[in-house]
């Protein structure tokens, strides 16, 4: 069983690359960059430009609507709104732009199956950074998989030429150097070998500061549906093809005489040029067979068919692979997007306690001794648009909420926004009052 930095380098670096050309995959994918369509091999080249432009961003479309239902908007400490504790983690959040690296994280959960928040120190203050997994790899507990055993943070300085790992295990970490070029002069392509240690461990207290995003299953949204996402840019491929090809007809010529009246053998070749005018000087004669039209129009309903079905199986609302898709039934408009309502749920719960985690050690980096719960605040998933707000705000009031459980769990203010909000009510209130000399503007 490995105890050190040094005894566990070489097991997290083979891990870190028995994983990297499935990261590499799904991320390609999320960016739009899905593999190649297939066609005739003896036409490789000459179309590889054109299968390019077969390719639908499925992946990443599927990511962002889901992303979208999951907002972080702040945080609290325990019931309270205000406090010293809770003052200094508001400097935290804004420092290290979490409103933006939190995001970052999810991304990668969503994109590849796994992000991290990674809390470190600098100057005396800390330092939440949001890395993908091809820059760390954590070793699970056994027992309780959240928790880390060892971590790996690897990273390359492009100008020093130098390579740099960071092993962490509870109790002691340890930095690694080695250099980006091999004793051949090749770059590096894995994380494995040759790593010199930096000095002695290092001795601190608690586990390993890196908090995992795992996404549920441990994969990417759209992994599980890679070949049928492969078979809709497939069939984009099949319908452009049969459309350029509508462009340029195919054209035969019958009866062509081998020679002239002179018996001179005739250079059809030279003489066919691609020129309007190439048919006008053919001899009399001679017939022209033209292909007739295709009809794509089937091509293109079954292009929308494979996106339905992508998009059932994968609960995405159809309206974001298929633009036309608001068109739908309201009862099958309403089951997607409540399909990814729950999905969204659930992504945010496995993102929450991890951001909370960070917060949570950030509090003990500056040094206060943490009794109350500290809790990351996120937009309701089930309420996107102003206009799903503002009905649902509706209903709510008329089934008794108060103004404060509505502004936070339909609005989803966060909570310096809801004291600001009950502020301007209160004065509201009192302007009222001064003018009409009855509370609400009764008269």
């Amino acid at each position: 069983m490995p105890t050190t930095p040094e005894e566990w380098l070489p097991i997290l670096a083979q891990r870190m690359d028995e994983r990297m050309p499935r990261v590499l995959k799904l991320r390609r994918y999320s960016r739009g960059d899905a593999d190649l369509p297939e066609m005739g091999r003896n036409t490789r080249k000459s179309w590889e430009a054109f299968q390019k432009k077969a390719r639908k961003n499925v992946a990443g479309l599927a990511c962002s609507s889901l992303a979208g239902r999951i907002v972080p908007n702040g945080l609290r400490v325990g019931a309270s709104s205000s406090g010293e504790l809770l003052d200094a983690l508001k400097v935290v959040w804004r420092n290290n732009r979490l409103a933006i690296v939190i995001p970052g994280a999810i991304w990668d959960m969503l994109s590849v199956g796994i992000g991290h928040l990674v809390v470190g120190i600098r100057d005396g203050e800390p330092i939440i950074t949001s890395e993908g997994p091809e820059r760390v790899y954590v070793e699970p507990d056994p027992v309780q998989p959240w928790r880390a055993r060892a971590s790996l943070q690897a990273w390359r300085d492009t100008i020093l030429k130098q390579d740099f790992a960071l092993v962490t295990v509870p109790g002691l970490r340890q930095r690694f150097e080695r250099s980006t070029v091999t004793q051949g002069g090749s770059i590096r392509g894995k994380v494995s070998g040759d790593w010199t240690p930096v000095g002695e461990p290092e001795v601190f207290d608690g586990p390993p500061p890196v908090f995992v995003l795992e996404n549920f299953g441990g994969v990417a949204e759209f992994e599980p549906h890679l070949d049928a996402i492969d078979a809709v840019n497939l069939g984009k491929l099949q319908r452009l093809v049969v459309t350029a090809y509508q462009a340029f007809k195919a054209r035969a010529f019958k009866n062509l005489p081998e020679t002239d009246d002179d018996g001179n053998a005739i250079d059809w070749a030279s003489r066919l040029n691609f020129a309007p005018g190439a048919m006008v000087d053919l001899p009399e004669g001679i017939d022209i067979w033209e292909s007739g039209a295709v009809e794509i129009a089937g091509l293109l309903e079954g292009e929308k068919t494979d996106l339905r079905d992508l998009a059932a199986v994968m609960q995405v609302p159809l309206d974001v692979f298929i633009p036309s898709g608001q068109n739908q039934s309201a009862t099958g408009a309403a089951n997607a997007h409540k399909g990814e309502i729950q999905k969204a749920k659930d992504r945010l719960v496995r993102a929450a306690l991890p951001v909370d985690g960070a917060l949570l050690l950030a509090a003990r980096v500056l040094g206060f001794d943490v009794q109350e719960t500290i809790q990351s605040t996120w937009e309701p998933p089930e309420h996107i648009a102003l206009s799903e707000k503002a009905a649902a705000a509706s209903q709510a009031r008329a089934a008794g909420k108060s103004q404060r459980w509505i502004d936070e769990h339909i609005w989803g203010m966060s909570p310096d926004e809801i004291e600001a909000e009950q502020t301007e009510r209160a004065r509201e209130q009192l302007e009222v009052i001064a003018l009409t000399g009855a509370p609400g503007g009764d008269a």
